[in-house]
């Protein structure tokens, strides 16, 4: 049980609180600080979103009352997705952060496939750094100032400064601290501009939101089509995509944008996906982009989700269109389509010609039951046959027992782990992924796995049949020792039992029989009585 645990900060990332612990603990090895932590060596720390924390708080619990939930909330960017998913996948994103398993927040969350450019170093504001050593004597990571697009610090209105420390260390279990920090810090910086920040305000705001129930993405669809209706930005019903992307553009600037990863140069962009039926989740940086183009007033985090939490929950209904001229121009486009059909062999084919998408869209609009007709034919795609895992689980478990009586008689060789034996199997993916379907397969390895006791055992053994063979049987200990390459960190207890006891007893008696190596005949010389 640990004794002391450093005491978070407010706004600090959790990865700084248990950076610190570790320098104040004179930890160098990555592992044994994931061992004391976490009671594993296999946890990866993560600067934004550091998952397992239950293990952690098992172990300093006693120490930081908080539950899991508030520590992410508090101490990670977690809560940057709240208002903008719907309530049962942001549960699923802690509960993810929560368990015990491999954590899969970044592909959960979207951020591995998003097109927003993350920070890759740290970033600090001076005034805050003086601030910190001179109320703590050392300096901290503050999780508001490491979210994209956030370059300026609320508080003192200057422009962040990048430290040059990586979000993530080189050494894959190393937790990243401010002592990292090599490069001199300014005393100031120069002031940041309003609309910049505003935007590290909106995220500031952003990061202490204690909204329960977010807009869903019906709500979200339905709020940026009044948006545009309220700007003066449609005509009718259409939505002029190219005048909002002008109104973007001027007010954060080209530059800007492509450097947060918001290029508009493309025709079909996200923000012309913002404007139509939304049908995925988009980011906090993308949202206060539009909103800072497009309202009238500075806007507030509060009062754009209350605002946007009035429109129905329902989905929009399908559009309906009218034109006069369709009856006389039907002929046209079906004559068209029919030309199409003749070329290309599927609907997907179709659609990627310019012609063909536009000829699509006009009697999708105007001709739908005729073109519900004259589809062609869906591609099916070929369904793979039902996997029989009990067939699977007996065939590959003889492919287990055939390795295993390979190798039984062998004193030599690699530890014949879980993960050995998946190697040497033909299906060692599927066991690797597949194993808890594979009852028959998780025996064979409870029962025939090879813990790191009886591997240390084999090894001693195979080391003193060798010396033996070489009547070498006196040699000492410790040089047995030091041959199989364990020290008394590693030797684990039937280790110890075999070089403290079984080797010496067995060195000190007289009556083995077989001490004498055998002549070149095959034949053990008969000692003299």
């Amino acid at each position: 049980m640990l004794m002391q645990f450093p005491m978070a900060h407010c706004d600090e990332l959790i990865g700084s609180v248990i950076a610190r612990f570790v320098q104040r603990q004179g930890l160098e090895d990555d592992k044994v600080a994931l061992r004391q932590l976490f009671a594993s060596q296999k946890i990866v720390p993560s600067s934004i979103l550091q998952g397992h924390t239950n293990q952690l708080l098992a172990n300093i619990g006693h120490l930081w009352t908080i539950s899991p939930r508030e520590l992410l909330e508090k101490h990670t960017l977690l809560p940057v997705f709240r208002p903008f998913v719907a309530s049962e996948a942001y549960s699923h994103f802690v509960r993810d952060l929560c368990g015990k398993g491999k954590n899969h927040s970044m592909l959960r969350t979207g951020l591995n496939a998003s097109n927003i450019v993350w920070p890759s170093n740290f970033k600090v504001c001076p005034l805050c750094c003086q601030q910190q050593l001179r109320r703590n004597g050392y300096r901290y990571w503050q999780r508001l100032f490491q979210c994209p697009g956030v370059e300026a610090c609320p508080e003192h209105s200057c422009l962040l400064i990048d430290t040059g420390v990586p979000l993530q260390s080189h050494r894959r279990h190393r937790f990243v601290g401010t002592q990292g920090i090599t490069q001199h810090i300014p005393a100031v910086s120069p002031l940041a501009a309003r609309k910049t920040l505003l935007l590290s305000v909106g995220v500031s705001d952003l990061l202490r939101c204690k909204t329960t129930e977010a807009p869903n993405i019906h709500q979200w669809s339905r709020f940026y089509r009044d948006l545009a209706r309220q700007q003066g930005l449609c005509r009718g019903t259409v939505v002029q995509h190219q005048e909002i992307a002008a109104r973007v553009r001027a007010y954060w600037e080209v530059d800007w944008l492509e450097r947060q990863g918001l290029s508009l140069g493309l025709v079909e962009n996200w923000l012309v996906s913002m404007f139509r039926k939304h049908r995925r989740p988009f980011s906090y940086l993308q949202h206060f982009v539009c909103w800072f183009s497009l309202c009238d007033k500075e806007p507030v985090l509060g009062n754009v989700l209350a605002e946007a939490s009035k429109f129905p929950k329902q989905p929009l209904e399908k559009a309906t269109y009218f034109s006069a001229r369709a009856g006389e121009v039907c002929h046209q486009y079906r004559a068209l389509w029919n030309e199409l059909l003749s070329h290309y062999g599927s609907l997907r084919d179709i659609r990627k010609q310019q012609e063909g998408a536009r000829v699509y869209s006009w009697l999708y609009r105007f001709d739908s039951d005729w073109l519900a007709s004259h589809k062609p034919k869906k591609l099916r795609s070929k369904r793979k046959p039902k996997i029989d895992w009990t067939r699977r689980d007996r065939t590959i478990v003889r492919e287990l027992f055939a390795i295993e009586r390979s190798v039984w008689h062998d004193l030599d060789g690699l530890r014949r782990s879980k993960n050995w034996y998946c190697k040497q199997a033909a299906g060692g993916k599927i066991l690797e992924k597949k194993l808890s379907t594979l009852p028959l397969c998780q025996e064979f390895f409870v029962r025939y796995a090879e813990t790191i006791d009886e591997y240390q055992a084999r090894r001693l053994a195979c080391i003193f049949a060798r010396l033996v063979l070489d009547n070498k049987w006196l040699t000492p200990t410790y040089e047995i020792e030091r041959i199989a390459g364990l020290d008394q960190r590693k030797c684990r207890e039937a280790g110890r039992q075999i070089l403290e006891r079984v080797i010496p007893a067995w060195q000190v008696s007289s009556e083995i029989p077989f001490r004498i190596r055998p002549d070149k005949s095959g034949r053990n010389p008969v000692s003299k009585g």
